[in-house]
């Protein structure tokens, strides 16, 4: 095997690593938190070894947000999130980057948001 491939190997298998004592050490809903989305409807969102801080968000239905995630280290499974109810819509995050993604908050129920790998959870839900 060559070097760059066993590298590349160690480093998939220490970010699993990484997601799965994530995963255990945490409820399955990432963060314990929720809160209300302020007046300007922008929310950060730090990614850590935890999950997402905050996981779940509190607005009014039909309202517009503009969520912005903030990956702190590049030792978790959050180098994405996905939206799957709205058609897998993805995004990298890459570390110490602000990404800012603009979502509607649903009539009723959740807009559910998770990594790559589906580890992480979290939502938008209607207050």
């Amino acid at each position: 095997m060559s070097l760059s491939r066993r590298f590349g190997a160690i480093a998939l298998v220490s970010l699993l690593a990484a997601c799965q004592r994530a995963q255990s050490a945490r409820p399955q809903a990432s963060g314990a938190t929720a809160v209300t989305a302020p007046a300007d409807g922008r929310v950060e969102i730090r990614v850590d070894d935890q999950g997402y801080h905050p996981a779940t968000i509190r607005a009014a239905a039909g309202r517009a947000l503009t969520l912005v995630f903030r990956r702190t280290d590049a030792l978790n499974c959050g180098e994405k999130v996905r939206f799957p109810s709205l058609n897998n819509l993805e995004r990298d995050l890459p570390v110490g980057q602000p990404v800012e993604v603009a979502v509607t908050v649903p009539a009723s129920g959740e807009l559910a948001f998770t990594c790559g790998m589906n580890m992480y959870r979290g939502s938008v839900v209607v207050q």
